[in-house]
């Protein structure tokens, strides 16, 4: 029996001594924090995270896409909206959707050498819906076809643009703006701009 007892508390010790070693020498699949992954992740805050919400601008603000830090200095691309106005001219086509007036949003937009179309379509720039003062964003604001209330020469915004690295545009986007909106977004809702 002494022999039995001797014998269990042997196996018993080896297999703790085992089940040990064992568990020492697993790897872990947890990765190990440092310093630097989090400054990384902290870095990037120019282009919002997904489930953060939009970023809110006002009419002058510069905002930023694929910025590689806080600042604006290296980002794929930077633009602003300078102003909405009215119309400046004559248009062809049929009258605004009731509630709505035919509106002009400038915006400045300059690409940086990381700049590239696939990633950052202008249309990101150029499209727009509107937000009423509820906080109900609607549908897309752009005309679905060619307009000319905007100058020919300042014409911007339907979306093919092919913007290259390194480069300025500017001009007009023409959208048919709600008469209740208190802000507009484009990015696809990334950025909300105050309309006052």
């Amino acid at each position: 029996m002494v022999r039995r007892i001797f014998v269990s508390l042997f196996v018993v010790a080896f297999l703790t001594s085992c089940s040990s070693k064992a568990a020492e020498e697993q790897p872990t699949n947890r990765p190990k924090a440092s310093s630097v992954e989090l400054a990384d992740a902290e870095t990037t805050t120019t282009t919002p995270p997904p489930n953060k919400g939009p970023i809110a601008k006002r009419l002058g603000d510069l905002a930023g896409a694929d910025c590689a830090d806080t600042s604006f200095d290296n980002c794929a691309m930077t633009f602003t909206i300078t102003k909405v106005t009215d119309c400046t001219g004559g248009y062809p086509g049929d009258a605004p959707p009731t509630g709505t007036t035919r509106k002009l949003v400038w915006v400045e937009i300059q690409t940086g050498p990381s700049y590239t179309l696939t990633d950052l379509p202008s249309y990101l720039v150029t499209r727009f819906a509107a937000i009423n003062a509820a906080g109900v964003t609607g549908g897309d604001l752009n005309p679905s076809s060619r307009w000319e209330c905007a100058p020919t020469q300042s014409s911007i915004g339907f979306g093919d643009e092919n913007w290259l690295p390194n480069k300025k545009y500017a001009g007009a986007v023409e959208i048919y703006l709600p008469d209740d909106a208190v802000k507009i977004t484009n990015g696809d809702g990334f950025w909300e701009w105050a309309l006052q």
